[in-house]
């Protein structure tokens, strides 16, 4: 199962929004053949160990990452390519959480006679796909933060500059998160200070939605995300008043705007953003700043994985990371499952779990 999964990575960025999945065929004790979902429309996982297994599939073991599918999408269900392959024995990692497999695809394999064993490696396999478990799970798209921060916590200087906080090395890691997400999520507070493309760039991958937030009707003179609007892939979140305003200017024809409600306090609603987000498709949003829309995400309970990248600097005064969350005990702070901790260069990467109360 272990090689299963060094398979499965090898599709990362490239099969949303499928998931990964690698496969390994075993017989007598020996690899027969392996594969793995390369890209979404293409052969799954188990299909293509069985193309390469060819007559030796007979009798032999499946290991698999994920269940095997029992519907018809772009490809045909895999259940019956290992029925037919007479397949003896399949070991899944974990049950799919997508309604249209999940368990189905089991209960089809041991109605035609297989032994189907499923858990092993389980945890390993959920956090490998972390984005479309979580996207099934809570039905709604799976939300990352992602920030560049100093050890003393900011993430920009006085005057908002923040190119570059982090190192090379790490803003390539967080080019292949733009990679993997299915938009990108900032505030007109960092479009403004920054003018980011936010574009897939420093690694090989498709690029994502870009959602600005804004509770305004003011665009900056200078806007690469909407004057360079090339591929139809910005979108402008805000009230619909703003809209109306928005959409009489020339320069935002080719922009997609989703009208927003806004609270109190006149920000946008994050809840329904992330609604309007669902609505139109998107199963991952990756949030990039700035401190008030991360901030905004954190209160309102929906960010489900933190990335932090903290470089060894300190800065002093300027913009801190995140806003006022409204702990005043250090016993409730968010606190994390699954932490991990990887040197990147000269900076240091913590990624995390956030753990929600349920009460």
């Amino acid at each position: 199962m272990a090689r299963a999964l060094e398979l499965a990575e090898k599709g990362r960025g490239k099969t949303s929004p499928n998931p990964m999945v690698g496969a390994v065929i075993v017989k007598d004790g020996q690899v027969i053949a392996e594969g793995f979902h390369r890209k979404v429309g293409t052969d799954h996982a188990e299909v293509v160990a069985l193309k390469k297994a060819g007559q030796l599939s007979a009798g032999a073991t499946v290991f698999v990452t994920l269940e095997p599918c029992c519907h018809t999408g772009a490809t045909g269900p895999c259940c019956e390519a290992l029925i037919e392959a007479g397949i003896k024995r399949v070991v899944a990692a974990t049950s799919d959480p997508n309604p249209l497999v999940n368990g189905k695809g089991i209960k089809r394999l041991k109605q035609a006679g297989l032994t189907v064993e499923v858990g092993l490696m389980r945890s390993q396999a959920e956090l490998l796909n972390d984005s479309y478990f979580g996207y099934h799970r809570n039905k709604r798209p799976f939300v990352i933060l992602k920030a560049a921060q100093t050890l003393d916590g900011r993430i920009a200087g006085r005057t908002g500059l923040s190119q570059w906080i982090s190192s090379s090395q790490s803003r390539k890691h967080a080019h292949g998160l733009r990679r993997e997400a299915d938009a990108i999520v900032v505030g007109m507070g960092t479009v403004r200070a920054d003018n980011p493309l936010l574009t897939v760039r420093l690694v090989k991958g498709r690029n994502p939605y870009r959602v600005i937030v804004t509770g305004s009707a003011k665009l900056p003179k200078k806007c690469r995300l909407i004057d360079e609007n090339n591929d139809g892939k910005t979108v402008i979140a805000t009230t619909g008043k703003n809209i109306e305003r928005l959409t009489r200017r020339k320069r935002t024809s080719g922009v997609i705007f989703w009208e927003v409600r806004t609270c109190r306090n006149g920000q946008v609603d994050i809840r329904d953003l992330t609604k309007k987000a669902e609505a139109f498709g998107l199963r991952s949003l990756l949030v990039e700043g700035g401190a008030e829309l991360a901030t905004s995400f954190l209160t309102a309970g929906l960010v489900d994985k933190c990335v932090f990248y903290v470089a060894p600097k300190i800065m002093g005064r300027g913009i801190a990371v995140l806003g006022e969350l409204g702990i005043r005990n250090p016993e409730n702070c968010i606190q994390f499952d699954e932490l991990s901790v990887r040197q990147m260069g000269p900076d240091v990467v913590y990624t995390g779990y956030p753990i929600w109360s349920k009460t």
